[in-house]
């Protein structure tokens, strides 16, 4: 009878262990078909899917069949095409006068668009040695909702910061900036003669020419190359004399 209660005892200990393990199996086996299902992933919406790049250091993809993955890592974009952007950077040296609202100009391989400045970042890109100690604030120019526009295009951006009508411009290349101001030269019948200039916006191209010169006069272009007298006045030190520069346009991408 003793050995029989030993046996009865250890049987249910038995039992007991078993029942704990199976339910042990049937919490990993919840998990697991739970884990199965979260690895399907649904769209809400049709459109297009995108993998993220990888970053240039690492020698394989993050994401690739049987490689672990952690919380809260991006596995697929879907960009919204209805709704695409482009992000410029702005020199620190026109960025105060990029305000948002502003008419932008975009240039694309097979199009040009009308766009318009959303946001202007407050804080400057981040720092290395690959911008060469150039510092340019991140802009994002909204681009209306038409067909062909793929995340990742490149772009070229120009922003309108003002329009002008009825004003009286000259190529950029005939003004010389010095120390004592700006200037040109202009061809008179007693040859030619400087011209003291009040200047006010420019492009690439034009310069708005305020002061100092009238409709019909003729300007010198390149008087550095062709003219004497501005040799001298361009070896005086520029101390207080900023660069006129129009917003640069550059290559970015579309997102």
């Amino acid at each position: 009878m003793e050995t029989l209660r030993g046996n009865l005892k250890a049987a249910k200990s038995k039992v007991q262990a078993d029942e704990a393990g199976f339910a042990m199996d049937e919490s990993r086996l919840r998990r697991a078909k739970e884990e199965l299902e979260n690895c399907v992933v649904k769209a809400p919406r049709s459109g297009l899917v995108i993998h993220p790049s990888a970053a240039a250091w690492k020698e394989t993809p993050d994401i690739a069949e049987g490689v672990n993955v952690r919380k809260d890592q991006t596995l697929l974009l879907m960009p919204d095409l209805s709704k695409m952007q482009v992000k410029v950077g702005i020199h620190e040296s026109m960025v105060d006068r990029v305000k948002s609202g502003q008419l932008a100009r975009i240039t694309l391989p097979d199009q040009t668009l009308e766009g318009k400045v959303a946001s202007v970042s407050p804080v400057t890109r981040p720092g290395g040695w690959w911008t060469g100690g150039v510092v340019k604030y991140d802009t994002i120019i909204e681009l209306p909702s038409v067909e062909g526009l793929k995340p990742g295009m490149s772009a070229e951006v120009e922003v309108i910061m003002d329009r002008h009508i009825g004003v009286l411009t000259i190529p950029v290349a005939a003004v010389v900036e010095t120390e004592a101001g700006a200037f040109c030269w202009i061809k008179t019948a007693d040859g030619t003669r400087r011209r003291a200039l009040q200047l006010g916006d420019s492009n690439d191209s034009f310069i708005v020419v305020k002061a100092g010169l009238k409709e019909g006069e003729e300007v010198i272009l390149n008087a550095l190359a062709l003219i004497d007298e501005t040799q001298d006045e361009a070896r005086k030190p520029l101390e207080d004399a900023k660069p006129r520069r129009p917003v640069k346009s550059e290559t970015d991408h579309v997102d």
